[in-house]
């Protein structure tokens, strides 16, 4: 089912399942600032990232000597049993809490919020977590946003770049064929900050900025000043990625790193994960700002 927020300058639609972000329009220029799923190309638009991230080894984690099977991105990606509440008419949240569901999937019992809002020109996305068991837990959480880069006769992925806040040596950690992250990295050519889009530069899947030294990015043409801006404090990691010669890119920041190649499937030796106490709850944002 899809849910919408509105304030005077955005509308955002959201479909239940999953809690994915299916639109985000400028109310003035009618412009679309999320990519359209085609089925063909991809069959998701903005998946919420948790507990895990990326291909999990082995399909499994173990804890405390049981598995518990994991698939790639973790348990909110198209689930149908979060609960939808609307607080305002630019506000709601999507909630799931543990249950036998999650218990088979993941060992601990929590609850687990995602909150939409919109703020003037900016949406904000907050993840927000309670640990509601007796012991420490282990998480990772993340965006996958896939942005929209419209395409013509006259414009070409090669037309957008992503500006990063200040200029960076670019790194990226390989995934190797099998999606989990190899020992291999792979420099990635940018000038004063800026990367530039193309056909090929994900043909060898998603980059992965691991242990990045900024904090937001612009995507924009290449010919604008302005686009869109992500920001996401307190997130230590961020990958790109895009289908080859898709209209669009994903932003992604990530709390915790896809499984390595030689990674323990021991959810407590997993050492990107955040850990939180019984009881405690931690709570971190993403912004997407347009700007005019």
């Amino acid at each position: 089912m899809l849910y919408t927020i509105e304030n005077e300058m955005l509308i955002c639609t959201i479909e239940s399942k999953g809690a994915e972000i299916r639109s985000l329009i400028n109310k003035t220029t009618g412009e679309e600032y999320i990519w359209q799923i085609k089925d063909s190309i991809w069959g998701s638009s903005s998946p919420v990232l948790f507990p895990a991230i990326g291909k999990i080894k082995e399909d499994r984690i173990l804890y405390n000597g049981k598995a518990y099977a994991m698939s790639k991105h973790g348990i909110i990606r198209n689930n149908d049993k979060l609960t939808f509440e609307k607080f305002a008419e630019s506000s709601c949240t999507f909630t799931l809490t543990s249950s036998e569901v999650t218990l088979k999937q993941y060992p601990f019992l929590f609850t687990f919020i995602i909150e939409y809002t919109l703020i003037d020109e900016r949406l904000l996305m907050t993840y927000k977590v309670e640990n509601l068991d007796t012991v420490p837990m282990q998480f990772a959480c993340g965006g996958h946003t896939a942005y929209a880069c419209p395409l013509s006769e006259e414009v070409s992925l090669s037309d957008y770049v992503i500006e990063f806040a200040k200029p960076l040596n670019l790194e990226a950690n390989v995934l190797a064929a099998s999606g989990l992250l190899s020992d291999h990295k792979r420099k990635i050519s940018s000038n004063k900050g800026i990367l530039p889009l193309s056909d090929t530069l994900f043909d060898d899947d998603a980059l992965v900025f691991a242990n990045i030294a900024c904090d937001s990015v612009r995507l924009r043409k290449k010919s604008d000043t302005k686009g869109i801006v992500v920001s996401f404090k307190d997130y230590p990691h961020l990958a790109l990625w895009s289908k080859p010669s898709a209209d669009f890119v994903c932003i992604e920041p990530w709390l915790g790193l896809p499984d390595r190649e030689d990674e323990s499937i021991d959810l407590t030796k997993k050492t990107s994960y955040k850990t939180i106490e019984p009881g405690a709850e931690f709570s971190i944002a993403i912004e997407t700002e347009i700007e005019y």
